[in-house]
């Protein structure tokens, strides 16, 4: 069965003074079985230097097991695909770092315009904010593909975000550093197919991240829609 892990930091960390390096990576997937991995910047390395994101480019243009995602600046650039990324990373834009969002960013006179031309590139962004926040974001979208990490652990209780976005076929979740009877409640209500594997490393490891997933009791055919076929349609490998 192919695994795809959708959702890693590469790279150094300004305000953490760590570095994922791609030899960390690898050798976690080399543990664990998986066969791809999707790679974002580490949210203060982007807004410190924006290069980081040619940095993750150039990473997985060097080594193919690399699927690279563009980290959203705060002016609200959208992927330029052309390039090559694969998806996107939004990380509580302009707010305080997985604790606070900033509700004037909703105000902006360049989201609309941002939505727009997401969804005409029509790729995934993992999207991270508090649940109010994620709301009335997601009511100003059509068929923008939003990727809501951690089943939503970081931006509220998990379960606001399910009975918030059930409804909502353009939003997806993570699994990373959630927990198994919540994954598994996921999987019940909303259905397997709009669920994806991540382990967040450093955060989390591959190893124990999977393990929640496939120790899940449900149907192999399940657990491959969570551990690759999902990502891979969202992002247009299939």
């Amino acid at each position: 069965m192919e695994i795809i892990d959708s959702h890693t930091h590469w790279g150094p960390s300004v305000t953490m003074g760590t570095e994922v390096t791609t030899a960390e990576l690898l050798g976690q997937a080399e543990q664990s079985g998986v066969g791809r991995i999707v790679i974002f910047p580490f949210p203060s390395q982007a807004i410190a230097d924006e290069g980081i994101n040619e940095d993750v480019l150039e990473e997985a243009r060097k080594d193919k097991t690399f699927i690279p995602y563009y980290y959203i600046p705060e002016d609200l650039r959208p992927i330029p695909k052309e390039k090559g990324f694969y998806g996107g990373k939004w990380h509580w834009t302009r707010g305080v770092q997985d604790c606070s969002s900033n509700y004037t960013v909703l105000d902006d006179s360049g989201l609309h315009g941002f939505i727009e031309a997401s969804e005409e590139i029509d790729l995934p962004i993992v999207f991270e904010e508090e649940l109010a926040f994620t709301k009335t974001f997601v009511e100003m979208t059509k068929t923008f593909k939003i990727i809501i990490p951690h089943l939503g652990l970081l931006g509220g209780n998990p379960l606001d975000f399910l009975e918030a976005f059930k409804g909502r076929d353009n939003c997806y979740f993570d699994t990373a550093l959630a927990g198994q009877e919540t994954i598994l409640r996921f999987v019940k209500e909303i259905g397997p197919e709009r669920i994806l594997f991540g382990s967040d490393i450093p955060f989390g490891t591959m190893k124990n991240e999977l393990n929640k997933v496939l120790s899940l009791p449900i149907g192999d055919e399940e657990k491959e829609l969570i551990l690759s076929k999902n990502i891979k349609r969202l992002i247009g490998l299939i």
